[in-house]
């Protein structure tokens, strides 16, 4: 019994011995100031920053920090953070710090911010000192105090859903303007892999197309989902009750759409896509939103009674509002990334878009196979962009950093992304290779979809 007993407690030493910690409390807050890298973009890049940060650190060394305030906290909506031991170059060994901040969308953190004369950023969390345990493994930490801030920041690093230059007009926020080529001049662009867009509808609204298509009253080419016509109609303010949609002239109920703001990539990938703007404003053929200068919101927002355009600031919104409008009984789209997937107690799943998908058939969880082949388009190629005022140790890591968003084997464990074919050539590994879309851009989101490498027999 002696001997089986010590035999237990021998192997539990090894388990433990061979386990590592992430850092503790102390640990961060002894990283000093210069050892924060501060990056800025949207919330659709939430997944794919923390991913990507996540990566430069030695496996078992991460903590991951939240601004969520529930019990228990989610992963942050507005606010990540990653600290660990940096795993590579020369700064490993190193503690470090890599903050992201998403609030509003990637113009107002991860674009102007990166240049002069633009304001820095004022919104980054202090976060030595400033953390306490939340008792999960992710996230690892809460900020504390969440009035105590940064003063006076510059990102080194943006991410951008789209190119910088797609940033003009209405996707620029009210007061704001579209980069300088001196601005631009102060960046080094590099771009990336390609972020997947889709568009959710309430589980009340998917259901009705669902029952209006076996009714024969919609097309079943569309696959129990909306066309682009529709939802362009939608977005535009056009079709403002769901009469108005073939096969469901007796849902007498207001549209309800859960937008995003302008300077949001979510909201630039949406404009163009489905109302060509900023793509045809050379010979006016670009559609404006139907919020545009008018963010505050259209209608009954909270109620959901009337029609209604309610605008969030972050795409970790979305998913919420959505299930508020099912709540309300209510009837509603919203645009959000693949990066996001419905749970098990959400009102609402993404639905087809000309019958095609980039979902399972249920619409909740992301599946590759269509935008891969281009049948699904729906998706515009992300850029990382570099302050080039940024030195030292700062720019080590922010190049590790990019390298990181560069390696397809970081990028494809992220739902909602697929490889650019012009910029991820083909490695052999068949694995990643499965990731490459067939069909290119080549960086200019106003172009159309274009087929590079013919799909396999």
């Amino acid at each position: 019994m002696k001997l089986k007993f010590g035999h237990i407690i021998a192997s539990l030493g090894m388990v433990l011995s061979s386990q590592a910690y992430a850092l503790s409390v102390d640990e961060i807050n002894a990283i000093p100031p210069t050892r924060v890298l501060y990056v800025g973009g949207g919330a659709e890049q939430n997944g794919v920053f923390e991913t990507i940060a996540s990566k430069l650190f030695t496996a078992g060394s991460v903590s991951y920090i939240t601004d969520d305030t529930g019990a228990p906290p989610a992963k942050g909506r507005s606010f990540r953070a990653v600290a660990g031991t940096v795993s590579i170059g020369s700064l490993a060994g190193q503690n470090w710090i890599v903050a992201y901040r998403s609030l509003g969308g990637v113009f107002a953190n991860g674009i102007a911010p990166l240049v002069t004369p633009n304001p820095p950023l004022t919104n980054y969390y202090q976060i030595q000192n400033n953390i306490t345990s939340t008792g999960l493994a992710n996230p690892t930490f809460k900020i504390t105090n969440l009035s105590t801030f940064v003063p006076g920041q510059r990102p080194a690093v943006g991410l951008a859903n789209l190119e910088l230059a797609i940033f003009t007009g209405s996707n620029l926020p009210t007061g704001a303007s579209a980069l300088t080529a001196g601005q631009l001049a102060q960046l080094v662009q590099t771009p990336l892999y390609n972020v997947v867009n889709g568009i959710a509808a309430t589980n009340n609204l998917a259901d009705a197309l669902v029952a209006a298509t076996l009714a024969g009253h919609r097309p079943a080419s569309l696959d129990n989902g909306l066309s682009k016509a529709e939802i362009a109609g939608i977005l535009s303010g056009t079709i403002t009750n769901w009469t108005q949609v073939q096969g469901l002239e007796a849902l007498d109920k207001p549209v309800i759409l859960i937008d995003r703001n302008a300077g949001s990539g979510a909201k630039a990938a949406a404009n163009q896509y489905f109302l060509n703007n900023p793509g045809g404003s050379a010979f006016s053929g670009g559609i404006p939103p139907a919020n545009q200068g008018a963010e505050a919101g259209i209608g009954d927002i909270v109620n959901f009674a009337s029609y209604a355009v309610r605008t969030e600031p972050s795409a970790g919104n979305v998913p919420g509002a959505l299930d508020n409008v099912f709540n309300k009984g209510a009837y509603g789209i919203g645009i959000l990334g693949l990066e996001n997937a419905p749970s098990v107690t959400s009102k609402w799943r993404f639905v087809a878009i000309n019958g095609a998908r980039a979902t399972n058939p249920a619409g909740t969880a992301f599946d590759k196979q269509q935008a891969i082949s281009g049948q699904y388009d729906y998706f515009f190629q992300a850029s990382v962009n570099l302050r080039k005022s940024v030195t030292g140790d700062q720019l080590a890591l922010a190049n590790a950093f990019i390298n990181k968003a560069k390696d397809p084997a970081v990028i494809t464990t992220v739902a909602g992304t697929v490889l650019d074919p012009a910029e991820f050539p083909e490695t052999g590994n068949a694995t990643l290779d499965a990731f490459r879309a067939h069909g290119t851009r080549f960086g200019n989101s106003t172009a159309p979809l274009q087929l590079l490498e013919p799909p396999a027999p």
